[in-house]
């Protein structure tokens, strides 16, 4: 069943929770996701059936919105409330001025160093595995880029942030970050996703009502910018997988017939374009 799906995600289960249920309901062995969610976190989530499990490099993966609540007096090992409490003090009110002259500071490009409460691999080995064990493991900083940050008041110590940001961005870190540039301890309390590039809510499933007769969204919606689709002037040959000469400004294309994608094709040295990958 060659299916791509758009689901909201709840709190509470895991990415590979949905991917289960899913595979359960559309009876799909062949079943993946993009962007891991947390437990903890809802939101969208873009699952791939069938064939279209080989789209998974060439998906939309910039971009992500997120609105995240946090609250301030608290700071965990995991930089949500989730995780063992480590540093308690007496926090302040900030005023609007405050807030948007911190959010300069995290507006485009910046380093962030990747918490110890994540998948990201040393050694052969994910960063929470050493954490887990105690074990404190020195971290390069990463750049990521930030589109669009807004922090607001709830009230009392309760903030939230809405955030578009690249990927690889941690809303935990970029949460922690924040509160120290306004001289607080802080720690995130919600997460969701609401979108990825194009792709948002609105268009999402809830996971308690899939039926297994749900069509999806069309694999064109799922391209990444940075690759361009065109349509194939010999679909035959790039079916083959041969390499071509293309008059084109764009170093990655994907190839499509009618309404199908056909093969991902990448410019080498020689300057003609070979296959990456076919996707029919």
């Amino acid at each position: 069943m060659d299916r791509i799906l758009l689901i909201d995600k709840p709190a509470g289960m895991t990415s590979f929770d949905v991917v289960r249920k899913c595979r359960k309901i559309f009876h799909e062995k062949k079943i993946g996701h993009t962007g891991t969610l947390d437990p903890e976190a809802s939101g969208l989530m873009i699952v791939l059936m069938g064939k279209y499990t080989k789209l998974l490099p060439f998906c939309v993966k910039d971009h992500k919105h997120y609105l995240a609540e946090f609250v301030l007096g608290i700071r965990t090992e995991t930089e949500d409330i989730w995780g063992a409490v480590i540093e308690e003090k007496p926090y302040g009110l900030h005023s609007d001025e405050e807030l948007r002259s911190a959010e300069l500071k995290f507006t485009g490009d910046i380093l962030q160093i990747p918490p110890m409460y994540s998948a990201l691999k040393v050694n052969g080995k994910k960063l929470y595995e050493y954490a887990r064990q105690g074990i404190e493991i020195e971290r390069e900083p990463r750049p990521v880029h930030i589109s669009k940050i807004r922090v607001s008041h709830i009230e009392d110590n309760r903030y939230i942030l809405d955030a578009v940001v690249s990927s690889g961005t941690y809303i935990r870190t970029l949460i922690t970050d924040f509160c120290k540039e306004i001289g607080e301890a802080g720690s995130m309390s919600k997460l969701e996703r609401r979108a990825i590039e194009h792709l948002d809510l609105s268009k999402a499933l809830r996971l308690a009502e899939l039926t297994g007769e749900e069509a999806g969204i069309s694999p064109f919606e799922l391209i990444d910018p940075a690759w361009k689709i065109i349509m194939a002037k010999e679909p035959e040959m790039i079916r083959n997988g041969r390499a071509v000469r293309l008059d084109e400004e764009s170093d990655k294309v994907i190839f499509a017939d009618d309404q199908h994608l056909l093969a991902a094709y990448e410019r080498r040295q020689d300057q003609l374009f070979h296959c990456v990958r076919g996707l029919f």
